[in-house]
């Protein structure tokens, strides 16, 4: 339950809204994931593997503020995963997907994205357990910046290991360390490489509540110094970022359940230190539950993050959702959001020399999506997005309207 409610911070928060195709489809999940009280969750088998096949309409698919920029995608996908028990505790766990996007319109976005991941979740004892695992996937350019017919592919790795230690029935203690990367040949410059450590501690109740400290740092390089025009001079993006924060869950009531985290960030750069940040940030999911199959949600965040299509430099992400979630049957739900997320991008060196003004966005928007289990192997799924973008830089507003589906076909 409590992994259901940071996914679905996660999946509205850590990245912009409409940065991906699909992307209103790809976060519906069935009846059966937990959130609905008059629903169990239903076990995963240990490996499974599907097919799927979507298509979707876009009138404004460039997010350019006027022009026709209206496009059909057709995507065809395939993905697997499973879990193996190798000795004892120990267990390997695996995913991979590829999905092929074609476009009517701008062929020259056409692109097979792809990924994959591979983790050694390992118990030592009764208290010991962590995970050991990397991931690498590739990805098209957010047309939400780039905003071109241009082929932009992104290349993001990661490794990452993971320890928790329980002290007693009550506390625990967690730790972990993360390498994370991305290249962009298109623009070498904003390519990124990140090392991130955490660590943390937890009062667990008996009913499962717990609340806790946990502190991260985080140091990133940027292997091409940044041109900034017109002054012409090269800008180092390396910069070091410590969060300290509180985290808390509340997940033993029968109509609220709550995941959340606050705290204080500090991001300094080692050139150019106009740009440093400092603030409170938060990322917090709150459901309401009047009946075992209606569920209220409110999501909210603010964070610091890099994002690879304008460069190593920092924008500022402050947003939020609000929303019914009804399941109509075991096999049938539907879901309905508001959201806006106003990105502020402050580590802009440009706008610290004074070049440019900080470049402030907010993107506005309401999602309407079903999820259908026809049964235990056909899945479907629609969702009509709209959303609007208003901007301080020229040429940057857009609105936009996309009706899309997308049929599974799960092989167990």
């Amino acid at each position: 339950m409590l992994r259901c409610i940071r996914l679905a911070a996660c999946a509205l928060f850590l990245f912009p809204l409409g940065a991906a195709a699909f992307e209103a489809v790809d976060v519906l999940t069935p009846s059966t994931n937990g959130r609905y009280p008059a629903y169990p969750a239903e076990g995963l088998p240990l490996r499974n593997y599907w097919v799927q096949l979507g298509a979707m309409y876009d009138d404004n698919l460039l997010r350019r503020p006027s022009g026709d920029n209206a496009d059909t995608v057709v995507r065809l996908g395939a993905g697997a995963r499973g879990e193996y028990p190798v000795i004892g505790r120990q267990r390997f766990y695996y995913e991979a997907r590829a999905d092929g996007y074609k476009y009517n319109q701008f062929e020259d976005i056409d692109n097979i994205s792809w990924g994959a991941l591979g983790e050694w979740r390992y118990e030592v004892g009764n208290d010991l357990s962590g995970v050991i695992g990397a991931s690498v996937r590739q990805f098209q350019a957010a047309l939400t910046e780039i905003q071109r017919d241009q082929r932009d592919e992104i290349t993001e790795k990661r490794v990452v290991g993971t320890a928790g230690y329980r002290v007693g029935p009550h506390l625990r203690l967690r730790g972990g360390v993360e390498y994370l990367s991305f290249d962009r040949p298109a623009l070498a410059q904003n390519n990124i490489d990140n090392l991130i450590g955490l660590l943390g501690a937890d009062w667990v109740t008996d009913l499962g509540n717990t609340i806790g400290v946990e502190a991260h740092e985080a140091r990133g390089e940027a292997p091409v110094n940044q041109l900034v025009d017109p002054l012409g001079v090269f800008v180092n993006n390396d910069y070091r970022q410590r969060d300290i924060a509180v985290a808390a869950t509340w997940v033993s009531s029968p109509f609220v359940r709550f995941a959340g985290r606050y705290g204080h960030t500090e991001r300094t750069y080692t050139v150019l230190p106009g740009r440093d940040y400092s603030g409170p940030t938060w990322l917090a999911a709150l459901d309401f539950l009047p009946g075992n199959k209606t569920i209220l949600s409110l999501e909210t965040s603010r964070h610091i993050t890099s994002l690879i299509e304008v460069g190593a430099s920092h924008a500022v992400v402050t947003g939020w959702s609000f929303g019914p979630s009804w399941a109509a049957s075991a096999k049938l739900n539907f879901i309905a959001r508001l959201f806006q997320q106003k990105l502020d991008y402050e580590g802009d060196p440009a706008a610290a020399l004074g070049v440019t003004p900080v470049r402030s966005e907010t993107l506005k928007g309401v999602r309407v999506g079903t999820y259908w289990e026809y049964n235990r192997q056909i899945h479907w799924q629609f969702a009509v997005d709209h959303g609007t973008r208003s901007s301080n830089f020229e040429d940057r507003d857009f609105k936009y309207n996309a009706l899309m589906g997308n049929v599974r076909y799960v092989f167990w």
